[in-house]
């Protein structure tokens, strides 16, 4: 089951999320030795939103998913954004399946023209493909201090 949490349920899991957005935090996250409080803080001002996947009846925490929602000034379009996602243990196809079309009903109720997302898990691209995801495009990502 995916939940979205509240503000003081990301205080409390903190550990657990932080520890998620540690392993799988996107290309673009660059570095700064305040990066994780700064993170924390978009959370609990709502810029990133915190989601977590769980089985029930353990309640344990399945996977973390923290999506923002990304505007295109120039062509007016908002799309959500899977900023990560981290599983903690093999994720059963079934929760796959169910987080996507958690995710996609929220995106719609929010206006948004699609979900977006930077993976390397090729799982995670098929599973794209099989909703009908365009995954034609590279990221590409050049560290400038290593150009100049």
């Amino acid at each position: 089951m995916l939940t979205k949490l509240l503000p003081d349920q990301i205080s409390t899991f903190w550990p657990i999320i932080k520890y998620a957005v540690e392993e799988s935090l996107p290309p673009i996250a660059g570095e700064h030795p305040d990066k994780m409080n700064r993170i924390l803080s978009a959370m609990l001002s709502g810029l990133l939103e915190v989601w977590v996947s769980y089985k029930k009846p353990s309640n344990k925490f399945e996977a973390v998913v923290v999506t923002q929602f990304l505007y295109d000034d120039a062509s007016n379009t908002k799309n959500l954004l899977l900023y990560c996602l981290y599983g903690y243990e093999q994720i059963d196809p079934s929760s796959w399946d169910e987080g996507w079309i958690v995710l996609s009903k929220y995106a719609k109720t929010k206006k948004c023209h699609s979900i977006m997302a930077y993976s390397a898990n090729p799982y995670l691209v098929e599973l794209a493909k099989t909703f009908g995801g365009n995954t034609d495009y590279t990221f590409i990502s050049l560290a400038l201090n290593k150009i100049v």
